[in-house]
């Protein structure tokens, strides 16, 4: 196993970017000096230039997301906690930042499908620094926050230069949550040793108290934070594992190292049993079926009764591992989704939520409450005595997106998000093979993120760069193909 994995990572990152393409593009410079040979131009130096720029944007990328997945270990470190604020704020440089490393770069039809929208959306939200219940400080940090969010949508399509340069994102993804995952089952097997030294000092001691529970051997069980200081953090983590670990194994080319990345699926999804969050749960069987769906309609009846089929005892399997753990208190938590069903369990626990957002908020706020009246923007910046501008509590995102911008606001957000996803699904349908499943593994992801828009405000959290990232780093390798390939060949919504 140890071996496959090497090779698997080996397989990944070992390749040169500059030797990807389908088709090897040719530079203006050696253009100009075939049909002139009396150029003084060297072509091969500008060849050089050039593949020394895309290594430089790879690392930029690769940089970017280390320190979004891993910057909080620090927090792992004793006394650090009075320092988190500017912990938690590193994954949202990581990914401000390269904006304006490569925003002078131009890249013939670069923008990604939703960008226009989300300009909307920011400027929009620039618009309500006006509304009168707007406090300047809080409501400029939240336009700056939701600039970090959406930034990869503007910067990856032209730093991400091949498709296999994409597939090194999603993989590099996939084991800085396997990480994370990993870490919150051994937080239960060895809480000594694994817990963070301290949880978030924002969360009150009985709070932090309610996410435990008594496990099968009768000790006390922290809801596992993984690679964080906040308990049942380790939750999404499992989710992404899991849905990168059957795009990737499941790919029609298999190789020695899928069986490493479906072997990575049942450590996920037990992450989400020990946490006991049923809404990434049932995110995950919901992105899954949509893979399976996708792999049926390609005609690949194969690969969607292998995700079906293996998948779905994978679930049993990995429920029954937690359970051995957790005790009753699992098996409680999730068995009892039977008798409920889905929409039950989200009437139960967020549909008050949303239908507050849909009754008293949308008649109070319909065109917004002002910029930054909500979350931590609104906890770090705003003034908390000012009564006419009071926080406003959130639980999800389409709370999130009224109290900004009102009603335009769903319009325009929710727009970007389904015109992205409709966007890679049609490319899933590519006749490039790579690109197709690149597509298949960004679909699963983006489904995912989205539908967790109903059980929390994903969109002011870095699953909502995440998002942002599979949607643009696709782009870019779609232009890459369309660029370097047969025009004949390529078929994407451009």
């Amino acid at each position: 196993m140890a071996d496959g994995t090497l090779g698997g990572i080996d397989d990944a990152f070992a390749r040169s970017t500059a030797r990807r393409l389908v088709r090897p593009r040719r530079s203006a410079a050696q253009a100009r000096a075939q049909a002139d040979p009396d150029t003084d131009i060297e072509p091969a130096r500008e060849t050089e230039i050039e593949e020394e720029g895309a290594e430089g944007l790879s690392r930029i990328i690769y940089g970017s997301l280390i320190l979004q997945f891993l910057s909080a270990a620090i927090l792992f470190i004793p006394g650090t906690q009075p320092i988190r604020n500017y912990v938690r704020a590193t994954p949202y440089l990581a990914a401000l930042l390269p904006l304006a490393i490569t925003f002078m770069k131009s890249r013939s039809g670069w923008r990604p499908a939703g960008a226009t929208l989300i300009v909307g959306a920011l400027m929009l939200l620039a618009m309500n620094l006006l509304h009168a219940t707007t406090q300047v400080s809080a409501g400029i940090a939240q336009c700056v926050f939701q600039l970090a969010i959406a930034a990869p949508l503007f910067w990856m399509p032209k730093a991400v230069r091949t498709a296999r340069q994409f597939e090194r994102v999603l993989i590099l993804v996939f084991l800085m949550n396997s990480v994370s995952a990993g870490l919150g089952i051994l937080q239960v097997y060895y809480p000594d040793r694994f817990l963070p030294p301290q949880f978030s000092a924002q969360l009150r001691d009985d709070y932090v108290g309610s996410l435990t529970y008594i496990g099968s051997d009768g000790y006390v069980i922290t809801r596992p934070p993984g690679l964080s200081d906040v308990p049942g953090g380790a939750a999404v983590a499992g989710g992404i594992v899991a849905l990168l670990g059957l795009g990737l194994g499941f790919r029609p080319a298999r190789s020695r190292q899928s069986l490493v990345w479906v072997a990575a699926v049942p450590v996920g999804l037990a992450a989400i049993y020990l946490t006991q969050v049923r809404s990434v749960f049932l995110m995950v069987i919901v992105a899954a079926g949509v893979l399976a769906l996708l792999a049926l309609r390609r005609g690949n009846l194969a690969r969607a009764s292998s995700l079906v089929a293996i998948g779905g005892g994978i679930v049993v399997a990995s429920f029954l591992w937690a359970s051995s753990i957790g005790g009753n208190t699992v098996n409680d938590r999730f068995l009892s989704m039977r008798s409920q069903g889905a929409v039950g369990v989200f009437q139960e626990n967020r549909g008050g939520f949303l239908n507050e957002t849909l009754g008293e908020l949308l008649n109070k706020y319909p065109m917004g409450a002002g910029v930054g009246r909500w979350g931590m923007m609104n906890t770090s910046f705003a003034d908390q005595s000012d009564f006419a501008s009071a926080p406003i509590h959130v639980e999800i995102q389409l709370t999130g997106w009224l109290l900004d911008g009102g009603v335009l606001m769903w319009f325009l957000y929710g727009g970007a998000i389904l015109q992205s996803i409709f966007a890679a699904f049609t490319l899933s349908r590519s006749p490039d093979p790579m690109l197709a499943d690149l597509a298949f593994m960004a679909v699963g992801l983006q489904v995912f993120i989205a539908g967790l828009t109903l059980a929390g405000p994903t969109f002011n959290t870095q699953m909502g760069i995440l998002f942002w990232t599979c949607a643009a780093g696709l782009r870019g390798a779609a232009l890459s193909i369309k660029r370097d390939a047969e025009p004949a060949l390529f078929q994407g919504p451009f």
